[in-house]
């Protein structure tokens, strides 16, 4: 079985108000318009953005990472939602 992906690098440059502009051939290519959401993921040494999807599970949005620690995803999303985090 052979896959084929295709990979698009572009370099972004920050402007003044710390904003990126999406690639034309990343909005066509995902369908991404005005008013659409994406999520920003920084792992403390990589940030990807990923489109966020309508009914998106949170494994679909973050992916799945092997830590070295453990850590309780149902308290992790209180903190986060309770704004403690």
């Amino acid at each position: 079985m052979v896959i084929t992906v295709t990979v698009v690098v572009k370099r972004l440059r920050i402007s003044k108000g710390y904003q990126v502009a999406v690639p034309s051939e990343t909005r066509e290519r995902h369908g991404l318009g005005t008013g659409d959401e994406i999520v920003w993921i920084d792992t403390g040494e990589e940030i990807f953005i990923r489109p966020l999807k309508k009914n998106a599970k949170l494994t679909d949005i973050i992916g799945k990472y092997d830590t070295e620690e453990e850590f309780d995803s149902v308290s992790e999303h209180d903190e986060v939602a309770s704004g403690e985090h």
